[in-house]
Order: structure tokens, then sequence, then C-alpha cells
């Protein structure tokens, strides 16, 4: 969780100290976003991801393809008992263009997640699974390469048979085109 404040502050310190003043953008980004998920019961959530831009849609050149790797990470709990599911995960994106500074994405992608229950300081238990999630979202361009994005997330989670997620993640963060 510690690791999405950082890409926050990481990206925040790059946009305003100029380095992004390049004549010709590159294909690369990277982005951070927190949030929570729309049940109550959940913790925190957070996501880091880099991605790279494959290039414009066939039929629409507003409308741009990139391939992403991310790590997620979930706050999960049940009747007193603390889990925290860590992702990684790679995903297809796409992002569609829709005034000079508003844009549209979506995201399409397989994780595989460690997800660890505590019972106790000195007992827990982890499961490995791997999944799918999907993602629809909004991006609010401040600078030609610093936006702020917001996203709802499906992600479902199978911990145990108590501890499941299948409620949305809702984010906010910030992504960085180098």
């Amino acid at each position: 969780m510690k690791v999405v404040p950082a890409v926050l502050i990481t990206l925040s310190a790059l946009s305003l100290s100029g380095l992004a003043a390049a004549a010709e953008q590159s294909p690369w980004y990277v982005g951070g976003e927190v949030g929570a998920q729309t049940s109550r019961v959940h913790g925190p959530s957070g996501r880091a991801y880099v991605g790279y831009e494959l290039g414009s849609g066939l039929r629409d050149p507003e409308e741009r393809h990139a391939v992403e790797v991310a790590v997620f990470t979930r706050g999960l709990a049940d009747n007193g008992h603390e889990a925290r599911a860590n992702s990684i995960a790679i995903n297809w994106a796409t992002l569609l263009k829709v005034t000079d500074n508003v844009s549209v994405s979506g995201r399409l992608g397989a994780h595989y997640t460690t997800s660890t229950l505590r019972h106790s300081p000195q007992w827990s238990e982890t499961e490995n699974r791997p999944g799918v999630f999907a993602g629809v979202g909004l991006a609010y361009r401040l600078t030609p390469q610093v936006a702020i994005t917001t996203e709802v997330t499906y992600m479902p989670l199978h911990v145990t048979e108590r501890i499941k997620s299948k409620t949305p993640v809702v984010t906010i963060g910030l992504r960085y085109g180098f």
C-alpha cells in the first residue's frame, strides 16, 4: 500500500518540475491510484501501473490502445479477521479522447493474487489464485503529460468461503506520460 502514495508523490514532483517539456511524447506512461471498495466492510485499495501505448485505433485516430502491467493491493475483512490481497496483473487498455482534456478509458485483464488471512498475530493462511478484472474510467488532462484519473474496477476475489469480494473498487489517481 506504501507504493501507491510514493508513485503519486513522484508523479506530482515530475509534473511540477517541468521535466515534461519534451516536444515528442513517449509511448510509455506510469500511474497510481488509491481508493476503496464500495462495500464498507473492506479496507483501502491501491494500484500502481506502467503502460506502453501501441498506437491509435484503425477506425478512430482518437482511440489509443495500450498494454499495462499493474500491482494492486486490497484490504478485506470478515468477522474480525483481517485479510490483504496483493495482485500483479496484465491488461489491455483503451483510451478514447472525448475533448482535448477529457478521455474515457476501459481495461480488461488477468491477475494473479496472493491473499493473506490473519487469524491471530501468530497464525495466518495464504491463498494464491488467478482471476480477471475489468474497469472503466475518466481522465482529465492537467498538462500535456499529467492527467488526474478516476476508475471503477471490478476484480472479484475469493480468499476463503467466508471472505469473498465481488464489490467494485472506486479509485482516484494520477497518470504521467513520458
